[in-house]
């Protein structure tokens, strides 16, 4: 079974290293893809493009 994780931002906006160390550690906990919302003034690319210098094995998408 493959199990995805949905990324939430809080009401106070983390920073985009902060969502990134999530995905790093959604991925070390065998998470096999990770999604980013492009809502309420965040980038979700540029957070996913970060993560993925950072990750190797975890698929990484936006949602609406």
């Amino acid at each position: 079974m493959k199990i995805g994780l949905m990324v939430t931002l809080p009401a106070s906006m983390p920073a985009p290293l902060a969502i990134v160390e999530q995905i790093v550690n959604a991925e070390s906990l065998g998470f096999r893809s990770v999604w980013v919302p492009n809502v309420f003034g965040s980038d979700a690319l540029t957070v996913l493009a970060l993560a993925g210098t950072r990750t190797s094995t975890i698929e990484l998408g936006t949602l609406v």
